[in-house]
């Protein structure tokens, strides 16, 4: 076999970094935005909050939790009666305010792209009391992420 030249050989990097390029962004396309995710986490963690104080007659806590690294560990494309979503699986720190215990926690969310594309809402499946899913919008809102390096 003869010996492939500077010019070849570099042309065929650039077609290999191209494909690499290409192939990249297509995986990415219609995801949802890491801002929309921590909306549903947000709300996620506020519908907890919600149903341990009404399980337990306590007063709903107040205000949103501090949210702290979020690691998505898997995501996929999943049908919705008939619609199109997102499926992300992964772990996140949070803690409710004036709380200084963080918690880790996995986290399972069905995020759906709204018609425009311009949105999302988070969708919650059927609960023994709902027959159906529910579909929540993710607004945007001043969520307070956590940066401190503080332990807890």
């Amino acid at each position: 076999m003869l010996p492939l030249t500077g010019a070849l050989r570099r042309f065929c990097c650039v077609i290999a970094c191209g494909l690499l390029l290409v192939l990249t962004a297509c995986s990415a396309v219609g995801q949802p935005p890491r801002q929309m995710l921590l909306q549903a986490l947000d709300l996620q963690v506020r519908f907890t909050q919600i149903d341990l104080a009404e399980a337990l007659q306590l007063p709903v806590p107040e205000g949103h939790p501090s949210l702290r690294r979020v690691r998505v560990e898997h995501q996929q494309r999943v049908r919705v009666e008939g619609l199109s979503a997102w499926q992300l699986q992964g772990r996140f720190d949070w803690r409710l305010p004036e709380d200084p215990i963080r918690i880790d926690s996995p986290f399972d969310v069905v995020l759906l792209r709204g018609e425009k594309g311009e949105s999302w809402r988070l969708l919650r499946p059927p609960g023994p009391q709902q027959p159906g899913w529910r579909s929540y919008p993710l607004a945007s809102r001043n969520l307070v992420i956590d940066d401190s390096q503080q332990p807890g």
